[in-house]
């Protein structure tokens, strides 16, 4: 990078601050002012490192009040308010250091001291940028780019460190309009592209996976559409229109209390309905029966034989709950007969372990009862398939391979989050295990403050798009250092493609202008895609004619 680029670009020095409340930096020329924004990356240099601070506040001091109050007037102190500016009365910029690198050895490293005083501060630059979160042209296994800085062009590209992202359970958090589904489709790509995991979609608005249309009605591209037999699409109902696309079952004897407790609001169900069915299901199961199949097929006569059985189960709560029970016989895609090869369950273990991500579009279904039923139902039963193959990986690890890194995508998270509700589901518990099944949550959610706070502070990675409530805000940066000065970036954000990178995945706190997901993000799929296929093609050759040569008979 040419020294001059370091010159146009420099803010000012460091005149005062603290490790923990940020630097105050004199700016040089008023005109960086009006030209920097509130998140913008700054960088002081010394010999050994690069000190990267993230812009949180900007000041006007003086050198007393009476300087900052008595301003000289008229067109004849023209002369005098020049002098004045920059001297007496001066801009102070606050910047927050976020992140240390090391000149020698080119890596990050924790914040752990501040630069000097008096040194030098600029705006970072391309190479900043791309010494700290990577190239994906360098590692495109690997680093995914997701945007751009504010303010910057698209040069400044920000990536994505897609190894570190599937780690740990990951939040995109924007009030309704912001472009949530754009950016969560952004890193769905990043994930498949990668090849790091495979991804398991519940697509309730039908947004990912198939073709959709935009706010203007422009035809938008799906995740099938972009990569082809990576992708494959499940739907509940009963037919579609798209070819290649398969049916959801789900069999009545894979639904356990908890996935009814999970709808209990849409059900109606109250407190009592849940000690109904765990003494009917200790009663069934002693019989070898299951007790949501007896209730659908055998109501009637369940209701029957327990009127004279008080102790067991209160006849008059039973038919309560029967009848409540009954609108789950409507459901088509709920099956009573185990039918060879139609296990959803299977099918889709079988896809994510083979890397190809499912997605399960809701379709025309506009019920939030099948959303919740279908997306808990199904969760924790690959969930306990996961942690069976983890721990026989566990105990043979010569035997056995690990299971493939998988990320659930839900979207609505809070209604599987909340707190009265995540004890009932699996993803509280996928939340706070994280790692150990290699199993991790992407959450997308319009109200991140209706999550539980335990389960909240847990999320490895954040884009925070533009948030208005107060809560929401909070509950967005929970756990996370810095949340004040953070908060105060958020409430800069435009309303449509602007969000807050932080967390497990990205070495410091970065606002970005998020890529826009269009034809031209087509273009760069579909290039890598066939710079992949090449690329495995003349690995195979290569393969073969290393065979060939082993095979000769010198």
């Amino acid at each position: 990078m040419a020294s001059g680029m370091y010159e146009e670009s420099r803010i000012g020095k460091i005149i005062g601050g603290s490790y923990s409340e940020g630097l105050a930096i004199k700016v040089e020329d008023d005109s960086m002012v009006e030209s920097t924004r509130i998140g913008t990356i700054l960088v002081s240099e010394t010999e050994k490192r690069k000190y990267y601070c993230m812009l949180t506040d900007m000041v006007i001091e003086g050198m007393n009040k009476q300087a900052l109050t008595e301003l000289p007037r008229g067109t004849s102190n023209y002369l005098l308010n020049r002098i004045t500016k920059g001297t007496s009365i001066y801009t102070v910029f606050k910047a927050q250091p976020v992140l240390s690198f090391d000149l020698e050895e080119r890596k990050n490293q924790p914040i752990r001291n501040i630069p000097p005083h008096a040194s030098s501060v600029r705006r970072a630059t391309y190479d900043d940028i791309s010494d700290v979160f990577g190239s994906f042209e360098k590692d495109p296994n690997r680093y995914f780019p997701v945007g751009n800085i504010l303010d910057m062009d698209e040069n400044s590209t920000v990536c994505i460190d897609m190894e570190r992202f599937i780690e740990r359970s990951s939040g995109i958090y924007g009030r309704t309009g912001t472009g949530k589904s754009f950016i969560a489709r952004l890193l769905m790509a990043g994930i498949i592209l990668c090849d790091k995991a495979s991804l398991l979609i519940f697509d309730a608005h039908s947004d990912h996976g198939p073709d959709s249309v935009d706010e203007e009605n422009r035809p938008v591209k799906g995740l099938k559409s972009l990569f082809g037999t990576r992708v494959q699409i499940m739907t509940i109902e009963n037919s579609s229109a798209m070819a290649g696309v398969l049916p959801i079952e789900i069999d009545v004897r894979d639904v356990e209390i908890e996935d009814i407790l999970s709808i209990a609001e849409e059900l109606n169900l109250n407190e009592t309905a849940q000690q109904v069915m765990i003494a009917l299901k200790n009663k069934l199961d002693a019989e070898g029966k299951h007790w949501l199949e007896e209730i659908l097929v055998n109501g009637e006569d369940l209701a029957e034989r327990f009127k004279d059985s008080e102790a067991v189960v209160n006849r008059s709560s039973l038919l309560a709950l029967i009848r409540k029970l009954s609108v789950l016989k409507e459901l088509p895609y709920l099956r009573y007969d185990r039918r060879p090869g139609t296990n959803s369950i299977d099918i889709i273990l079988n896809y994510l372990q083979k890397g190809i991500s499912v997605d399960i579009t809701f379709g025309k279904s506009d019920k939030l009862l099948n959303y919740l039923f279908v997306t808990n139902v199904l969760s924790r039963r690959i969930y306990q398939r996961y942690m069976e193959m983890y721990e026989r990986y566990i105990s043979n690890r010569q035997k056995y391979s690990p299971p493939r890194p998988l990320v659930i995508a839900i979207e609505e998270a809070h209604r599987f989050l909340s707190p009265d509700v995540a004890k009932q589901t699996i993803f509280g518990t996928i939340a706070r295990e994280m790692r150990k099944a290699k199993v991790s949550l992407m959450c997308i959610d319009q109200r991140p403050s209706q999550i539980d706070s335990e389960i909240a502070s847990q999320i490895g990675t954040r884009v925070i798009l533009s948030l208005s409530d107060e809560a929401d805000i909070t509950s967005a940066l929970a756990g996370m250092k810095n949340s004040k000065q953070l908060r105060a970036i958020i409430e800069s954000l435009d309303s449509k493609q602007q969000a807050l990178l932080i967390g497990h995945a990205v070495p410091m706190p970065i606002a970005i202008k998020t890529k826009g997901y269009d034809s031209s993000f087509y273009d760069f799929i579909s290039i890598y895609l066939k710079k992949d296929e090449v690329d495995e093609k003349y690995e195979k050759k290569i393969e073969a004619s290393k065979k060939c040569l082993d095979e000769m008979d010198y």
